[in-house]
């Protein structure tokens, strides 16, 4: 991390407006950091979520109801213009852009600015946006305020800003490495996920931007986190590079006990893929954000379980004591496999949290909600601590979020490639009473083994089933080895949950553990 004194004034000539804010609150009045010229850090959002956390909880005001009314549409017609972009023409390596409140976005969140000289406001001015009309822009408050940013950086070519980080709506936020194409997003928190009496949605309220100096790889962003049960102090630093690394430490304070509080929580989009067994009409062979979740355990084991859309909702639950790392991974990057132009999803990024440190007893919980929609995010991952959260506690956890396409398990070990599952006939001609599995294992020794032998199916299941017809088999067109299987309809009264890996000749692991949940 760079330091404050080591930020440079800052520079945004062109936008006289926004450079007369800076060093002032936002009530007009100069600011306390502004006039003395004391670094703003950390430590100082800390203590302004632990003031905001021993008060009742206030919502945040919304904007006027002409705006909330937009849909996509015509919030898309509002666009911010480029040439108005925070460091815009400067020898600043980021640029920020901010985005207009409507639709669903109807809560502007602050927005301040950190230099050598301190802290100051960065308000709204409607002129850096173009609006489809003059009626329009004039229903548009003064004081509107925004409703979040994204940060750019020179990424796919020399002399290019790109986006590398966008902060939009509640506390979600999304970040891209090389390209690569917006996918999944992470949240700063998750309340209650899944709860019969509703889920919290706890909300960025403000937020502080580091002006970075000239020759800064690294930027940093900090944020007051607020909801009914917590109110929460975040820093981001942003490493963005052909893989985009953000480091993420929050601080939070609990109002209320809370019964499931998410940490490092992520979301995404599965609508179908090879390993559906039914799925929409439609000319593209798959459609997902991520294809699966994969676990790094404490005991060194590599976790693989592939995401469905599933009939009802599914709520699975993971022991992660101390856990290494999880994510949510889009493995599949064959155009051939999508003939999606649009959406480009063999693009998309994973998304691999690294907990920084020893995060103690707790579980991961993944989330698969029914949804006919790919606009709609359906899936949800996060880790919850064991112990109870209650009123009034201080709770602090760190770690990085890498967004890339690479892969994530070791270069040794071999991984699930693809997951096919469909209705089979034990004999041709016969009834298709059976589910067969086919598990794609690619990558470590598997390429240099040739001798059946030397490969050794296991598969098991987690309640007395049948399976037949285990075998593995070297895959000529991948270069790795197929395990095989078959699974009875009569078996699956109730669901079956299923743990599949290869084994070399003397027992040890040739793979990651493939888990899948097969139902009714």
């Amino acid at each position: 991390m760079f330091g404050l004194a080591a930020i440079a004034p800052l520079s945004i000539a062109q936008d006289s407006s926004a450079a007369a804010e800076q060093g002032q609150s936002g009530d007009g009045s100069a600011s306390e950091a502004g006039a003395t010229g004391e670094a703003f850090g950390y430590e100082a959002v800390v203590a302004k979520a632990k003031a905001r956390a021993d008060k009742a909880y206030a919502a945040p005001p919304s904007i006027p109801d002409f705006l909330k009314e937009l849909d996509w549409a015509g919030l898309d017609r509002i666009q911010f213009k480029r040439d108005q972009a925070l460091w815009h023409d400067s020898d600043r390596p980021f640029e920020a852009m901010f985005y207009h409140p409507g639709s669903y976005y109807t809560h502007p969140v602050s927005i301040r600015l950190i230099n050598a000289n301190g802290e100051g406001r960065f308000a709204f001015d409607k002129n850096r946006f173009s609006y489809p009309d003059d009626q329009m822009r004039e229903r548009i408050p003064d004081d509107l305020g925004y409703a979040g940013f994204k940060l750019l950086h020179e990424l796919n070519h020399p002399g290019k800003m790109d986006e590398v980080l966008s902060f939009l709506g509640a506390s979600y936020f999304r970040g891209l490495g090389a390209d690569q194409h917006y996918g999944l997003s992470a949240r700063g928190l998750a309340i209650d996920t899944g709860s019969n009496d509703g889920e919290e949605f706890p909300a960025f309220t403000d937020f502080w931007l580091v002006e970075p100096a000239a020759g800064d790889d690294t930027m940093t962003v900090f944020a007051l986190l607020d909801s009914p049960s917590v109110a929460g102090a975040y820093r981001f630093e942003l490493d963005p590079g052909d893989a985009t690394v953000t480091h993420v430490e929050m601080t939070l304070f609990t109002r209320n006990a809370i019964d499931k509080l998410g940490i490092a929580p992520l979301t995404s989009m599965f609508m179908w893929g090879e390993n559906s067994l039914s799925r929409l009409d439609d000319y593209r062979p798959e459609a997902h954000d991520s294809d699966g979740l994969l676990i790094s355990a404490a005991n060194g084991e590599w976790f693989w379980r592939p995401l469905v859309n599933p009939q009802t909702l599914w709520m699975n639950q993971f022991s992660a004591e101390n856990v290494r790392g999880f994510g949510l991974l889009q493995r599949d990057r064959d155009f051939d496999h999508y003939q999606d132009l649009d959406y480009e999803y063999e693009r998309r990024p994973n998304a691999w949290i690294t907990p920084d440190g020893d995060w103690g007893a707790g579980r991961l919980e993944l989330v698969q909600i029914p949804s006919d929609s790919e606009v709609n995010d359906n899936i949800a991952l996060y880790w919850i601590p064991k112990a109870p959260v209650k009123a009034g506690q201080r709770l602090h956890y760190a770690y990085d979020i890498k967004w890339s396409t690479e892969g994530v398990v070791p270069n040794s070990l071999g991984h699930a490639q693809a997951s096919r599952i469909g209705r089979a006939a034990t004999v041709p001609g016969q009834p298709r009473n059976t589910i067969r599995v086919a598990i794609e294992f690619v990558g470590g020794e598997l390429g240099g083994l040739e001798d059946s032998a030397a490969v050794q199916p296991r598969v098991n299941a987690l309640r007395d089933a049948t399976i037949n017809n285990i075998q593995a088999v070297r895959n000529p067109h991948t270069g790795g080895w197929r395990l095989t299987f078959l699974v009875p309809t009569d078996s699956l009264d109730s669901p079956l949950e299923l743990r599949a890996y290869l084994a070399g000749k003397e027992g040890g692991a040739l793979t990651e553990t493939w888990s899948y949940a097969l139902k009714p």
